[in-house]
Parts: C-alpha cells; sequence; structure tokens
C-alpha cells in the first residue's frame, strides 16, 4: 500500500507514471475502502497546493509596492530638504542671526587680503562633529554672493567622511579622489551648483589610502592649475579633523591660510591648544566658536528689523 501511495504522490507532482509499478500491483488490493482512502489523500494534496494570484491580484501587489516606494522616496525628500535648510543658512536662512556671522566671517578675510595673500582657505576642526563642513559650506556660499564677477569654488577634501554634497543634496559622478585616482578627468569633477557663483568638487569614491592621494604631485599639479587659471575669487577646502587624521597638515603647503572651527562648551581647550600646536599659529588665520545659542545673543534680535532685512536683500542681489 505504500508503495501505491508513493506512485500516487509521484503522479500528482510529475504528471508522470511508473509503469512497472502498475504492472506489478494485483488489482485485487485496489478495494472501495481503498479508493475512498486515496480520494481524500488526494484532496489533502491539491489542498497543500499553494495557490498563485490570478493577473489582477498581481497588479494590486505591483500598484501598492510603487505606491509604498513614491512615498518612502518622497519621506527621504523632505526630510534630506529640511535637513539641507536647517544647516545652508546663509542661503535659505538669510536674515538670521548665524547668517550674519558668516557674513562677519567673511568680512574678516575680506579685510586680510589687504596685507596678505588669502584666495585658498582650509577649513578644518580638533575634533569630528564641530561643524566644519557646515562652516565651509556657509562661508563659500556667503563668499560667492559678495564676491566679483569671479565665483567661489569649495572642495572637499575629506575622503574619508565626504558630506558637502549630501548638505546640497546633490550626487556628482566623479570627485577629487577620482581625478586623483585617475579615474576622472579635469573637467569632469566640477559641479556648478545652482546656488549662483558657487561651485564644488565633491570628494569622490572613497579611497584606502587619501593621504597618499592629497600629497601626491598630481595633486599639487591640480592646486597650481586652479590657482593659475585665475577662475575663482576665493577657493575653499574643507578638510578632515586635524586630531583624527594626518590630512590637514599636509594640505598646508597648498592654501594661503587656515580656519579652526572649534564647537562651543564641547571642545576641551587643550584640545584646541594642540590642534593649534599641529596645524602651526602661523597658519592659522583664526578660530570660529561655533554652537552659539540663541540664548548668547539675547539682545541681538532686536536689531533685525524689515527695513534692516530690505536692506541686507538689496545688498545682497545687487552686488
Amino acid at each position: 500500500m505504500n508503495r501505491l501511495f508513493s506512485a500516487l504522490h509521484k503522479i500528482h507532482h510529475t504528471g508522470k507514471r511508473t509503469p512497472t509499478l502498475n504492472a506489478e500491483l494485483p488489482k485485487f488490493v485496489v478495494d472501495e475502502q481503498t479508493l475512498t482512502n486515496l480520494d481524500s489523500q488526494t484532496i489533502e494534496l491539491v489542498l497543500d497546493k499553494p495557490e498563485l494570484p490570478d493577473d489582477g491580484d498581481q497588479e494590486v501587489v505591483r500598484v501598492k509596492a510603487r505606491r509604498k516606494k513614491r512615498r518612502t522616496e518622497n519621506l527621504k525628500s523632505i526630510h534630506e530638504y529640511r535637513r539641507i535648510r536647517e544647516h545652508v543658512v546663509t542661503f535659505h536662512q538669510f536674515d538670521t542671526v548665524s547668517a550674519e556671522q558668516y557674513r562677519k566671517l567673511y568680512t574678516e578675510i575680506f579685510q586680510g587680503r589687504r596685507t596678505h595673500e588669502l584666495q585658498t582657505v582650509l577649513i578644518t576642526s580638533a575634533l569630528a562633529g564641530e561643524g566644519k563642513s557646515i562652516s565651509a559650506l556657509n562661508l563659500a556660499i556667503t563668499s560667492a554672493a559678495a564676491a566679483d564677477q569671479h565665483g567661489v569654488l569649495l572642495i572637499d577634501t575629506d575622503f574619508r567622511k565626504p558630506s558637502i554634497h549630501k548638505y546640497l543634496g546633490i550626487y556628482p559622478k566623479w570627485g577629487l579622489a577620482d581625478y586623483l585616482w585617475g579615474d576622472a578627468e579635469y573637467s569632469q569633477i566640477f559641479f556648478k551648483t545652482q546656488i549662483p557663483g558657487l561651485t564644488i568638487i565633491s570628494a569622490g569614491r572613497k579611497r584606502s589610502n587619501p593621504l597618499a592621494l592629497l600629497a601626491s604631485t598630481r595633486m599639487e599639479q591640480f592646486v597650481r592649475d586652479i590657482k593659475s587659471q585665475k577662475q575663482y575669487s576665493y577657493i575653499i577646502l574643507d578638510s578632515s579633523p586635524v586630531l583624527l587624521t594626518s590630512e590637514p597638515k599636509s594640505l598646508l603647503r597648498h592654501v594661503d591660510t587656515t580656519i579652526l572651527i572649534v564647537r562651543a562648551k564641547n571642545t576641551p581647550a587643550e584640545v584646541v591648544s594642540q590642534a593649534i600646536k599641529i596645524l602651526g599659529k602661523e597658519n592659522i588665520l583664526g578660530c570660529v566658536l561655533n554652537g552659539i545659542t540663541s540664548d548668547d545673543f539675547s539682545s541681538y534680535p532686536y536689531y533685525y528689523s524689515q527695513d534692516y532685512n530690505r536692506r541686507l536683500l538689496n545688498v545682497r542681489y545687487d552686488s
């Protein structure tokens, strides 16, 4: 009987019979009770077979999947847009205390150009999370708004944790690391943003040895070519943290000065002193105290009347 069930089970799944088994099976074995049991077993086997949805059901599944994907993409876009507006204050929140501080920083650099060559500026910090990339981006936008017909070039040299392109919500195909590695041409790594006057070079794909790339003769020639073309009023380099990586010190020979970003109430004084010692006091234009709250400027908003805001906007767009 076991042989019979085995044969029927095989027939159900393969649709093929085994002639030798049927030939050896005596006819008198298949009685009425056996047929009843077989019918029951066949029904159980059919019920156990998974049912596939028809075309209509499949279309519903596909529509739901597309809607879920669009909903996820929309939520991601909204989150990214809010993050960009929150950090890129000099473009999205022009009339704020934070944006004004970047204009003051630009003024300091501009005033310094009277006595020193300050075309190339390195932005770095002692540790991670101090806001160096945000400061570099906002300073670049401020400089682009105030510069003459020449624009501003912002280069992301933080190959370990690049973020400039993320804050702008853009994802260029090629970056500086790709050019230094030899995978991209010189003209392919420049990305002109929608912000007037601002061009960026993203970090590119991650490489195993960023120091070797940034300290290479190809990098030296690259910076020399940019300077010689005189296309940009300012060239700002966003670098990795000084105490955590070795790249910032190797970049000092490519820039005119350095600005050290310090997180208020977060970075210990001895850490700042150590970073200054590594960079060299003579190579630092100054330090930017980042992360000051509105409570520290309780009387500052008094100056932000509508007339004052209007004058600021006129200066911005007429320049």
